[in-house]
């Protein structure tokens, strides 16, 4: 959709006029993003890209949608403007503030807050040590290069206590501080284990594509320390080996089929970050 398209769309649902200025974002890797200000209000239109597939990431418009919709009232994501399903079209209220700026607390609290958020009817994700191992291991699979490392042993492991709205993709996706700290890009939610996002957020490869630094042992202390859920933090240290193994082979395998030089380079570092991460020992 070009911008003069994109603007006669609004236009016509009543979100744009001539003088409404639209901008480009700067967005993750796979949908165009625009910000829209039209008179005292601010939204973000988001036009997805086709669906991928064989990825950690699919791109589910309606999900979003309704992830969104889930979230009302619950101060963890942007409020729903409009979804167009025809047109691959979302638009929610524009997060005002920064990127997250390191507020370790934030981030535990929100978490804590998006809990009270009903998961069903959300696609699935592996729970178990086995099958998320399996999921590395087929990623590992596509790649050409041979990488000199092993997954890690399967740990025993009780199933999560509840299943969770997860985001899934946390590292470079909050704006704003305090509590007024958003979660934005819901385009990959599923139902599953709340450490799933927590490791979308801890992971140093996570971090490192959001164009962050890995956080520091103290952060993470930080976090675990707001959360104050040592059942989780007993529950993450098992599960973090294999999460790592998983996203290893993703960025392995983007670093190999991606064109653009620099972020290859990015998926590169990401992947010696993560194997290390594999096995850290607290």
């Amino acid at each position: 959709m070009t911008e003069s398209e994109l603007r006669d769309f609004l236009s016509s649902h009543g979100l744009a006029d001539s003088q409404t200025a639209l901008r480009t974002l700067k967005g993750g890797y796979t949908n165009t993003v625009w910000r829209v200000d039209t008179g005292d209000l601010c939204f973000v239109a988001k036009e997805f890209a086709e669906p991928m597939t064989g990825t950690l990431f699919p791109n589910l418009p309606a999900d979003e949608a309704e992830a969104l919709r889930r979230l009302t009232r619950l101060d963890v994501a942007p409020d729903l403007v409009g979804f167009w399903p025809d047109a691959s079209l979302l638009v929610y209220d524009f997060v005002e503030g920064d990127m997250w700026d390191g507020d370790m607390a934030s981030v535990a609290r929100l978490l804590l807050r998006k809990e009270a958020a009903d998961p069903t009817g959300f696609r699935t994700v592996p729970l178990t040590i086995p099958d998320i191992i399996a999921e590395g291991d087929a990623l590992f699979a596509r790649c050409t290069s041979l990488l000199c490392a092993s997954p890690p042993p399967v740990a025993d492991m009780p199933p999560p206590q509840k299943l969770s709205l997860i985001h899934t993709d946390i590292g470079g996706n909050l704006v704003g501080e305090g509590s007024g700290l958003r979660l934005i890009d819901w385009q990959c939610p599923a139902i599953g284990d709340i450490c799933e996002d927590i490791y979308s957020f801890l992971s140093p490869a996570f971090q490192i594509l959001g164009e962050r630094a890995p956080l520091t042992d103290a952060q993470v202390r930080d976090f675990w320390d707001a959360l104050a859920r040592p059942d989780l933090e007993e529950r993450y240290a098992l599960l973090r080996p294999t999460y790592a193994w998983r996203f290893a082979g993703y960025c392995a395998w983007r670093a190999e089929v991606l064109e653009d030089a620099a972020i290859c380079a990015r998926y590169r570092r990401a992947l010696a970050e993560e194997l290390i991460y594999m096995g850290h020992q607290a």
